[in-house]
């Protein structure tokens, strides 16, 4: 598991520096350090909290998990009653000059509360019970509570991760199918009954026709990303960044494209795919079933959450307002980010080597007898 290792931290690494340069390329002139200050900062408590979690390693925290997810609860309730509102949503705390959103941390927090649940009942995990029912009520107010911010597209990537471990966990997919499609049914009636993403379907389906209006910001991510060509116009020579709202948060990538070309675009997405190969790696050799459960999780949420920030700038899906992972600025996030990480390198340092596998492969067998 070295090698996954190491590619998994190359990556991370690699991200972030991109993330940086990038906001430092489209800070003001004036104020060249604005995003990329804070943005040190965050990433430096994140790196130190990484680096506690795998000193203290993964396991310490299983006893903790319903702490954890209490606390995730409580600070989203909170939030939509003592948050920030900007721009109609109550997603921040904000607290001597930063702001944190607590659904980044809920992301974590849901994530060790269904790898603990999935390995304390993995002998039940098939039944309807303990497989849909119970898990599902366990993700419910997570998702309700990050759906009533509203930050819908944060809520239905929860949904989708949450799926995606129910499935590692063992969940049989007849179980799991009506319910999955009830809530495609829900989302799409809400969306007929919302004119906000209603208008963001259409700007989606017709770009051109909304440029001037809902799909200003969607119609200048794609200028953005055709100015590039194949090797970019060069670090600092963006020309978008002055038209282009949100540029230093969700819509990165176009800056991206643009300063870097379809080169570095390609590169980012590279990343995330070698990102995507290590952390399956790393579950599918986990030490045991919560290990494995946690690291397919985290790993599940980086890579779904960056094909869908990468597919919203490039016109593939509706605007979901989603950051890219260890790239866009934003503190809360790159900070759960790369505790995330230090979790699957606490994972991966907890797999037994070869001459210790028998112990894993007793359990896995024990897991296909169940």
């Amino acid at each position: 598991m070295n090698r996954a290792t190491t590619l998994l931290l190359f990556c991370v690494a690699a991200l972030m520096s991109v993330g940086m340069v990038t906001l430092y390329s489209i800070s003001p002139p004036d104020d060249s350090s604005r995003y990329l200050s804070r943005q040190v900062i965050a990433g430096g408590l994140g790196l130190a909290g990484a680096s506690l979690l795998v000193a203290i390693g993964h396991q310490r925290l299983r006893s903790w998990t319903w702490i954890v997810f209490a606390l995730a609860i409580i600070l989203l309730a909170c939030v939509l009653v003592f948050g920030v509102k900007i721009n109609g949503a109550r997603r921040w705390f904000r607290l001597a000059g930063f702001q944190f959103q607590p659904s980044d941390f809920a992301k974590f927090a849901l994530l060790l509360a269904l790898a603990s649940y999935g390995a304390a009942h993995h002998r039940l995990t098939r039944t309807f019970r303990h497989g849909i029912l119970v898990p599902g009520l366990i993700a419910l107010p997570v998702v309700v509570l990050v759906f009533l911010e509203p930050d819908w597209g944060t809520a239905l990537l929860l949904a989708a991760v949450s799926t995606g471990v129910l499935l590692v966990a063992g969940a049989r997919w007849r179980y799991l199918l009506p319910p999955v499609l009830l809530g495609i049914a829900a989302v799409g009636g809400l969306l007929y009954l919302n004119p906000v993403r209603i208008d963001r379907i259409e700007a989606w389906l017709h770009p051109e026709a909304t440029r001037l209006g809902v799909g200003y910001q969607a119609w200048q991510a794609r200028l953005a990303l055709g100015a590039g060509g194949p090797t970019g116009v060069g670090l600092n020579a963006s020309t978008q960044k002055t038209f282009l709202p949100e540029h230093q948060t969700d819509f990165i990538f176009a800056i991206i494209g643009e300063e870097f070309g379809l080169a570095g675009s390609l590169g980012v997405v590279a990343l995330f795919a070698l990102f995507l190969a290590c952390g399956l790696s790393i579950a599918r050799h986990a030490a045991d079933r919560f290990s494995q459960l946690l690291a397919a999780g985290i790993t599940f949420l980086v890579s779904l959450q960056a094909m869908i920030n990468i597919g919203v700038v490039s016109g593939a899906f509706p605007n979901k307002g989603l950051a890219l992972p260890f790239v866009s600025y934003g503190g809360s996030n790159l900070m759960m980010m790369l505790l995330c990480t230090g979790a699957l390198v606490s994972v991966a340092r907890g797999t037994p080597q070869p001459d210790g596998a028998p112990a894993a492969l007793e359990e896995n067998h024990e897991l296909q007898m169940v």
